[in-house]
């Protein structure tokens, strides 16, 4: 996947959102034009201090709209239709390792899927 401008802004502030907590490690990512795919660790050694999965894509999801609007108002990305991000996000705890290289395997692979996503003319044109 080769990211444009817009790309590469979500991936460094994905890369920012997940640096800026503690015990918090991102194992894999993948910035596609529609959506992202990420695995994240949580360690829960500080339970007091650990956020919520629920808080850090809460904080990835208003600075990215924040920098993306300022984008558009400067003429740098095409406007948006009511929001950059869908409402909530899917989530699943991995149980097992056959599991994790399961998903790592599906988020490796998902670029050559994209000409398939019912979204792809859509972005593209």
């Amino acid at each position: 996947m080769i990211l444009n401008n817009a790309g590469k802004m979500i991936d460094s502030l994905y890369r920012d959102t997940i640096s800026h907590h503690k015990n918090v490690y991102s194992v894999a990512h993948i910035v596609m034009p529609n959506h992202l795919h990420a695995v994240i660790a949580l360690e829960r050694a500080d339970m007091e201090s650990a956020p919520t999965l629920s808080e850090i894509f809460q904080t990835f999801k208003r600075n990215t709209t924040i920098k993306y609007i300022a984008a558009v108002k400067n003429g740098l990305y095409p406007p948006f239709d009511k929001r950059v991000w869908q409402r909530n996000f899917y989530e699943r705890v991995v149980r097992n390792e056959e599991e994790y290289w399961q998903i790592l395997q599906y988020i490796q692979e998902n670029p050559a899927q994209w000409l398939k996503d019912p979204y792809y003319n859509y972005i593209i044109n």
